[in-house]
């Protein structure tokens, strides 16, 4: 791999207003990366932008990403993506981490190291995952040292400008516009006697890497069948997650499958939320209605993958044990609730409005 690109580099130089966005979570432009690609095109509309989608597969198609970088200027991503930790990046290539998730809750990366979750030494030493990153941007300071460590990197190429997708909540232009596309796509929405919860979790890993032996899906059954009747889950999958096991409850009637649009204009559209260790209640936290982690496990996802900080030092969300708990906690929701999260946002965040601009100029005008 690493000496395709180095060939790649020599018949190609580099251009200069040429940029790459890698998609892997989807196959479309969303959060993050389609702020990200909407405000170069208005700070700097001379960059011609390429889409490619990341497999993260040991195949042929890698080739073929790494060709498409070889001469590119800048390379953004937001997750993890194979093929830059094959290579050594030619020292013109600023690669840019948004990455997708606010604070620093649940651990990733090298800091899972010898857990149960964790990669294996012999794995880091033919890929050292999350290598060559030359700018890292996260949603407050205080968390630089978890993300040092998680990425094996150096801290000062980790920069506390926030999170692109913010703005989603923040920019009240960009909020009202999304809520209307919302209503417009959802009619169900409309039903004004309606509790939407939104259930968010987070990724489980299978096999001998899996944190606990929670089943989502049998909570997600055991729990419609105790909801009131003017209560409804919405329940944003992660993207890992199984076709098959959402068929199981695709025929609840009150669980809706949001198979399309994203979580953040999900956020924007509902009553209350409730995910497990997903760092999205972080930016739920913004909107200041009701949230809750159902952790039935907590106990064994401590001892399999670990956390940086507790969940009660840096969330105010309700902390809820079993069906039962969960259960009372979704039936005694109302319509326009207000919730105080306001140590919870100070705590996780440094800014919280114009990330997406202040980003963009910033990898823009630095140099390596």
């Amino acid at each position: 791999m690493n000496s395709v690109y180095k060939g790649a580099c020599l018949l190609r130089k580099t251009d200069e207003n040429k940029m790459v966005i890698a998609l892997y979570r989807t196959n479309y432009l969303d959060d993050n990366l389609k702020l990200v690609y909407k405000e170069v095109q208005k700070q700097a509309p001379h960059i011609k932008i390429h889409l490619i989608q990341g497999t993260n597969k040991m195949n042929l198609k890698l080739f073929i990403e790494i060709l498409v970088f070889s001469n590119a200027r800048y390379l953004i991503i937001d997750d993890y993506f194979l093929p830059i930790y094959l290579i050594t990046p030619h020292k013109k290539l600023k690669v840019i981490q948004l990455w997708h998730a606010a604070g620093a809750f649940k651990k990733f990366g090298h800091s899972t190291i010898g857990s149960r979750f964790g990669p294996q030494a012999s794995y880091l030493k033919l890929v050292p995952v999350h290598a060559n990153y030359n700018f890292v941007y996260i949603s407050a300071r205080k968390f630089t040292k978890y993300y040092a460590e998680a990425f094996n990197m150096d801290s000062r190429r980790i920069f506390n400008l926030g999170l692109p997708r913010l703005d989603m909540i923040t920019n009240e232009e960009l909020h009202l516009k999304i809520i209307s596309k919302m209503y417009k796509k959802y009619s169900f929405l409309k039903d004004k006697g309606m509790i939407n919860i939104l259930m968010a979790p987070t990724y489980r890993a299978k096999g001998s890497q899996g944190e606990t032996g929670i089943d989502l899906v049998d909570t997600i059954l055991q729990i419609a069948k105790r909801m009131d009747i003017n209560k409804r889950i919405i329940l944003k999958p992660h993207p890992y997650m199984s076709v098959s096991s959402l068929e199981k409850i695709r025929n609840c009637r009150n669980v809706f499958i949001a198979d399309s649009s994203g979580i953040n204009e999900w956020m924007l559209v509902v009553d209350a939320f409730i995910t497990d260790y997903s760092s999205a209640i972080f930016e739920f936290s913004l909107l200041k209605k009701p949230m809750a982690h159902f952790v039935p496990d907590y106990d064994e996802y401590v001892n399999s993958r670990g956390f940086y900080t507790c969940i009660e030092e840096n969330s105010d969300a309700t902390v809820l044990k079993d069906i039962t708990e969960l259960a009372n906690w979704i039936n005694s929701r109302q319509k326009d609730e207000s919730f105080d999260s306001s140590r919870m946002i100070a705590f996780n965040f440094d800014y919280i409005e114009d990330a997406t601009t202040r980003i963009v100029s910033h990898f823009l005008s630095n140099e390596k």
